[in-house]
């Protein structure tokens, strides 16, 4: 189908795409590694909870025990890629993708402090994380996709297929929303339009890019669709 040849294209341009590190929904295989899927689809979820639909007034740097979870998230996405990489130990693509979700759910308290502060003026004096509203919020977006993404059944194959592109773009979108208005914003006056308008133009311009550059560091495209393959794709490990 074309659709899926052209996220296949897509998520090459931020992934290695291995088949075997690919989730699969029944048979049927996401467009990127089960640890970026995790990553992209957990930050995004909890950057919406905490900034981009709601809470926008909270700008503060999140509480010391939050920021000890977010490091926690990140070493644990750490030692699980660094342990498997040098062959320490063999991972599959269950732990693979917890830890990319525990460091993308973690990174987004920060990037959510910095957006409501930069991008729409939040209070500096309402921590991001300091509420139990807040937490029952990503608390209840995170089980969402983590019921999704780690059962997987054949069904919802476009639902998931469907929010991890959105969860791609969006967290690329939101980040360079900051950068733009780290780099544009003059005198305290923010133009929140405008800012989304560049973002946008800056993430079509680093996935085009990224895609050039990893065509050339490769020697090739991406390597043939998994579903064209013969037989069903084996996912590599739980």
């Amino acid at each position: 189908m074309w659709w899926d040849r052209f996220l296949w294209q897509l998520g090459f341009c931020v992934c290695h795409q291995a088949p075997e590190r690919i989730l699969l929904f029944g048979e049927r295989p996401l467009f990127v590694c089960a640890r970026d899927t995790g990553v992209f689809t957990s930050f995004f979820a909890a950057l919406l909870a905490l900034s981009l639909l709601t809470r926008r007034r909270r700008a503060g740097t999140p509480p010391a025990p939050v920021l000890l979870l977010v490091a926690a998230g990140i070493a644990f996405m750490a030692w699980d890629g660094f342990t498997s990489y040098w062959g320490w130990r063999e991972s599959g693509n269950t732990i693979r993708f917890l830890s990319g979700f525990a460091a993308g759910t973690g990174l987004a308290f920060p990037v959510a402090a910095m957006l409501n502060r930069e991008v729409f003026g939040g209070e500096t004096s309402l921590k991001v994380g300091g509420s139990l509203r807040e937490w029952s919020t990503v608390a209840v977006a995170a089980s969402a996709c983590l019921a999704v993404y780690l059962w997987r059944p054949a069904f919802l194959f476009r639902l998931g297929q469907s929010w991890l592109l959105v969860s791609m773009l969006g967290t690329l979108w939101s980040l360079n929303l900051l950068l733009s208005s780290l780099l544009l914003v003059k005198g305290g006056r923010r133009r929140p339009a405008f800012l989304c308008a560049v973002a946008a133009v800056l993430v079509a311009g680093e996935l085009s890019a990224a895609y050039v550059l990893h065509r050339w560091l490769a020697g090739h495209g991406p390597g043939q669709f998994p579903w064209a393959a013969r037989g069903p794709v084996q996912p590599g490990g739980a």
